[in-house]
């Protein structure tokens, strides 16, 4: 007996669902079974948003959610199996390993990588390998709120996923009334490599959250690239506003060069390392942890505009999203609050 699931039609047109057949983001159909018990993410933004659906339906990963912070916060994680990268140039799927774990369905999520012809083929070619339906979910931070929904659908977890929509929504609504009220906006330059000179430019993917809350991305893109190598001069002439960093090595060299100490942002005390337990609020991977990384980095670049009390939203986003209860004292220390 197939699932029946109901027909919602988003926001955006990310996605549709029939009596018996999803149509993903990308125009796939794929049927699935009536309840979804077993399933496993293909990359880092359907891992982290899966966990904070339904961690006990997860059978394995894509690649290993790791390190001491992970491990402490994402309970469970670091005792499921990884199968390996499913798609594209670096693709080392164990596709043995995935069939005897027996997932009813593989979810993707994330921006389409590609035409979308060359992804919808990749997908069916996977799906073809490992007998098993994939599905692909376009998720922005816009249509975060409609994904969550979706999957609440698919995965019989909807006063969860409403939860969590919800929560999402709040803040991309905080965002855009103080997008509205923003005439000026600060120049933000932003880099996630380890000599702080790998910057995030303008229109990637993985510095959503600087445009969105209403700032400016110092590094212009103009090859469409994710990520830009840039020097010193470059730097010099671009003189941001503000500088964030999400390697500690970056931001203590930042911090003690006199050559980065010539910039306004150094001068003016306006380099900040960002909160990145178990990930950083900004990218890396540009998942779930971005949403809190909106009331972050709005209310650190606009305090007047983004009135919210950032320790206790914080609490309530590792409740929520990695179901781990924060105290205050371990909150402010992730936040770097003296």
């Amino acid at each position: 007996m197939k699932r029946i699931i109901l027909i919602a039609i988003i926001a955006l047109s990310i996605m549709s669902i029939n009596a018996a057949v999803f149509t993903d983001s990308l125009g796939r159909t794929a049927e699935l079974p009536d309840e979804i018990e077993r399933i496993v993410p293909s990359g880092n933004l359907a891992q982290l948003a899966l966990y904070s659906i339904a961690p006990e339906k997860i059978v394995g990963w894509s690649s290993r959610i790791s390190g001491s912070a992970a491990d402490y916060f994402l309970e469970g994680a670091a005792e499921l199996p990884v199968f390996g990268t499913f798609y594209g140039k670096k693709a080392n799927l164990n596709r043995e390993a995935l069939m005897v774990a027996s997932p009813d369905a593989v979810i993707d999520m994330g921006e389409i990588k590609g035409s979308r012809e060359t992804m919808s083929r990749e997908l069916d070619d996977l799906e073809k390998s490992i007998m098993t339906p994939v599905v692909f979910i376009e998720s922005y931070l816009d249509n975060t709120p409609e994904a969550f929904r979706t999957l609440g659908y698919l995965l019989g977890k909807e006063e969860k996923c409403e939860k969590l929509a919800t929560f999402t929504e709040e803040a991309l609504e905080m965002a855009k009334d103080a997008r509205s009220k923003i005439t000026n906006p600060v120049t933000v330059y932003y880099s996630s490599s380890e000599d702080g000179l790998s910057a995030i430019p303008e229109g990637s993917f993985h510095g959503e959250v600087i445009e969105k809350v209403g700032a400016e991305n110092a590094v212009k893109n103009s090859f469409g690239s994710a990520y830009a190598d840039i020097s010193m001069e470059e730097l010099f002439m671009i003189n941001p506003d503000v500088i964030l960093l999400s390697e500690k090595k970056a931001y203590d060299e930042v911090m003690n060069s006199p050559l980065w100490g010539m910039l306004d942002a150094v001068r003016n005390g306006k380099v900040y390392l960002i909160p990145s337990e178990p990930y950083p609020f900004i990218d890396n991977p540009p998942a779930t942890n971005r949403i809190i990384g909106i009331y972050w980095l709005g209310n650190l670049l606009y305090p007047e505009l983004y009135l919210v009390d950032i320790t206790e939203k914080t609490i309530e986003f590792y409740e929520l999203f990695y179901g781990y209860e924060l105290s205050r004292e371990a909150a402010e220390r992730i936040l770097y609050i003296d």
